[in-house]
């Protein structure tokens, strides 16, 4: 199954390259040949996923029976999107000690003027980001998923390649901005940047969520004005 997912976003970022580069007519023929074998591995994924579903409900019921059995020592902190957001990094942590935790947010503007961080909207080029994450159970390799939502409500994504759906564990199916994906060992402290374009920039609040097979892990807000 990696192997297989690993091969559909190879063949999805050389389409994306490909379509960036202001392809002619060979370049769009060969795009448009890589785009059919793309649409044959997503239907092999979706046939093979019918089980990995399966699977990952039964380890959530797990999970929930681990929480129940959590509180008869200490209480289990709930995670939800809902939960209000300041300037102050929120970081979750949940009583599972297979998840990742998360610190160290920090999600900034860049001016296209001078390459410095701003606050201003009208000067914005790009949003960076990053943060650090660790786990203490035994990984081989990981998958954290990055949520960009703008003052509008809907989620900053740089192309229609680099984005897509999930499923949260509170909140149901969700768009992501960004994923990361990167070897792990135990008890290692990784730290994790990226980087978000738009066209434009509108003024209020910009969050950050970060999540970890399916659950958030931590966030943080970056106000334009």
């Amino acid at each position: 199954m990696d192997i297989r997912l690993s091969e559909f976003y190879k063949l999805r970022t050389e389409i994306n390259t490909i379509l960036k580069s202001n392809p002619n007519a060979v370049d769009l023929g060969v795009a448009r040949q890589k785009i059919g074998e793309l649409q044959q591995k997503v239907e092999d994924l979706r046939n093979r996923n019918n089980d990995v579903e399966a699977e990952n409900k039964r380890l959530y019921a797990l999970l929930q029976q681990l929480n129940t059995n959590t509180k008869k020592s200490e209480q289990p902190l709930r995670v939800s999107s809902k939960t209000a957001i300041t300037e102050t990094p929120q970081i979750f942590q949940t009583a599972v000690a297979s998840l990742f935790t998360a610190s160290q947010l920090k999600l900034a503007a860049i001016s296209s003027e001078n390459n410095a961080e701003t606050t201003n909207a009208d000067n914005v080029d790009k949003l960076v980001g990053s943060f650090v994450v660790k786990n203490n159970g035994q990984l081989s390799g990981a998958e954290i998923i990055i949520v960009v939502t703008q003052p509008n409500g809907k989620v900053l994504k740089n192309s229609a390649w680099e984005t897509g759906l999930f499923e949260t564990k509170e909140d149901g199916r969700k768009m992501y901005s960004q994923k990361l994906r990167f070897d792990y060992t135990k008890g290692e402290i990784k730290r994790c940047n990226f980087s978000l374009s738009a066209d434009k920039y509108p003024k209020g609040n910009y969050t950050l969520q970060i999540y970890h097979n399916g659950v958030l892990i931590a966030n943080t807000v970056k106000t334009l004005s």
